[in-house]
């Protein structure tokens, strides 16, 4: 081999290459562009006959991927080699496709181990797709115990799902780097695009020998950063910074570029972007209403006395994440905190749960108080709702409690239903499922219970109760509202006044109208905020350290401001990446 110099960029000529020499050069470390080149090489003899036709798409479950995902996939595999950026839309199923690769290369065997990285609130979430859609049981960070060496994490055979956040740290980067990857895929690849991060050099120092990286947005605030993520992928692809800045950046407007044929040419090797425009995809409309009801008088006091415990708690873990639970569960209904307390009983009884007599008694005197609450005034609402709707509806609740409850005022009102929920078997849930397909009225269902399941058949859409996380509200709606959808979406999010579920959707829907964003776009929002805390836990701090209602609001004041901004950023930059790639970069 010999090489020449060209705009700072070393280029290799190679002779033939023989099949027994790929051992040697799959596993070696990437220490030079020769070295990047010659593994590309490598690849390119391993797999130039291969890939016509896909081994995963039979393994994945309740996925039915579009032609262009297909196309997308045997683009990965045979051109790109396994090292792409795939920079879809927003809501076009980059996922699906990394999946398919993923598993593609698993049952072609020439992936065993894998680590995906994510910002922390997509940690479970990539986890239960995952176990749902492809049937792997992955380790993931969020299950790490304190007591938990890192180094044996690190090492897990597998499939290893890792927050970004704590990857990078100075604890655990050189144990990430020191460890021989198969595959790594990058969630929200837009965190790795400053090379002069701790997460683009965690990236960096990887020793993998395929390499996906996933982001609807590559440049948010110039052109360096399609450098520096491009640079993850092929090392002097793009040349050198200052060769990159003179050829193809605008001195004067770093987000316009030069040479742009030339560049478009550079960039289609490593980059494939799918827009909705040319897929053929629309989505109907969906229409989300807000229906806030009065609270029973038994529901608003069992309410603030659980906003009192976690108060008089907030400084003792154990009562606390006690505390965090029922309030949640408040929100949803009477029923799952009486389920609750009912098991922390039982638990305490028997000596099990180590809780201090004060911390006891008081949980007792709510199980009591609990008890004598037996009706909840957003069952009456969604009692209305169901009678002034002739088709099929879904309800979702978070708990199976809360289900329960559902149900019988359901039968007390003659209303037929289905349920599913996450303890029951397969067959059961396919059992009711099928019987939903066939046309009872309404479908009950807990989050775990109904994932995998096809239920675009279904236009109404009623969230009983409301997570606190943002995204999990979309993956509900996500359900029904996708591409595939025929039929307008109707969607009615009921909560009771006065409630953190109440406020949460007075910033989410009356303020920031975040439900007008298309499937996938409210992750990318969310993805934008300052603070990196989970929404949920910065929810359960407000009401554990605010003095009062006011400062309760101010800090709910403080949430939106950070959306609207995180909002307009998204727009701006996908305004700014539409323009710059437009439909150039399709599969």
């Amino acid at each position: 081999m010999h090489s020449s110099r060209e705009t700072g960029l070393a280029r290799a000529e190679f002779a033939p290459l023989e099949p027994q020499a790929l051992t040697p050069l799959l596993t070696r470390p990437r220490d030079s562009v020769a070295a990047v080149a010659h593994t590309l090489r490598a690849h390119a003899l391993a797999s130039a006959e291969q890939f016509e036709e896909l081994l995963a798409f039979s393994s994945l479950h309740g996925v039915e991927p579009h032609v262009y995902q297909l196309e997308t996939v045997r683009r990965v595999l045979r051109q790109h080699r396994g090292r792409v950026l795939l920079a879809d839309e927003v809501g076009l199923g980059k996922t699906v496709e990394a999946l398919m690769v993923l598993r593609e290369y698993q049952l072609r065997g020439m992936v065993r181990r894998v680590l995906v990285l994510v910002p922390p609130p997509l940690v479970l979430q990539w986890k239960g797709e995952l176990a749902v859609k492809a049937g792997l049981e992955a380790q993931a960070t969020s299950d790490l115990s304190p007591g938990t060496p890192p180094e044996s994490f690190w090492r897990s055979e597998g499939v290893l799902i890792a927050s970004l956040a704590l990857a990078r740290s100075a604890r655990h980067a050189p144990l990430v780097q020191a460890q021989p990857w198969d595959l790594v895929i990058v969630d929200e690849a837009h965190h790795v695009k400053n090379r002069r991060t701790l997460a683009w050099k965690l990236v960096d120092g990887l020793k993998s020998r395929f390499l996906l990286l996933l982001t609807a947005t590559p440049v948010e605030n110039d052109l360096e950063e399609i450098y520096n993520l491009v640079t993850l992928l092929r090392p002097g692809q793009l040349a050198t910074p200052a060769d990159f800045r003179r050829q193809y950046v605008d001195s004067k407007e770093p987000t316009s570029p030069r040479n742009r044929e030339k560049l478009r040419r550079l960039l289609s090797e490593v980059l494939i972007r799918n827009t909705r425009a040319r897929c053929g995809l629309k989505l109907p409309p969906r229409y989300v209403t807000t229906v806030a009801v009065e609270p029973l008088e038994g529901e608003r006091a069992l309410y603030t006395e659980v906003r009192g415990f976690l108060q008089r708690h907030a400084g003792e873990a154990r009562a606390r994440l006690s505390a965090s639970t029922l309030l949640l569960e408040a929100g949803s209904s009477p029923a799952a905190v009486r389920g609750t307390l009912r098991r922390q009983s039982e638990r305490h009884l028997t000596g099990q749960d180590g809780r201090s007599p004060t911390v006891a008694r008081e949980l007792e005197r709510l199980g009591r108080q609990a008890e004598a609450v037996r009706e909840s005034a957003k069952a009456r609402a969604l009692v209305d709702i169901l009678r002034a709707h002739r088709e099929q509806v879904l309800v979702f609740s978070r708990y199976r409690e809360t289900l329960g409850y559902v149900e019988q005022v359901l039968e007390e009102a003659g209303v037929p239903r289905e349920v599913v929920h996450g303890g029951m078997s397969q067959t059961q849930k396919h059992e009711a499922l099928t019987r939903f397909r066939a046309g009872a009225p309404v479908l009950l269902a807990t989050d775990v219970g109904s994932e995998g399941h096809n239920l675009q058949s279904c236009h109404v859409l009623v969230n009983f109760d409301l997570p606190w996380n943002p995204m999990v509200i979309e993956q509900r709606i996500g359900r029904l509202h996708r591409f595939g959808q025929t039929e307008e979406v109707r969607v009615y999010n009921l909560c009771a006044k006065g409630t953190a579920e109440d406020r949460v959707l007075d910033v989410l829907d009356r303020r920031i109208h975040l439900f007008e964003l298309v499937v996938g776009e409210m992750d990318m929002v969310l993805g934008n905020l300052a603070d990196e805390r989970d929404l949920e836990e910065r929810i359960l701090s407000i009401y554990a350290e605010s003095r009062g209602e006011e400062e309760v609001m101010r800090a709910f004041d403080d949430i939106a401001e950070e959306l609207a901004r995180a909002r307009g950023q998204y727009e701006r930059t996908r305004a700014l990446d539409t323009a710059l790639f437009g439909k150039d970069f399709e599969a």
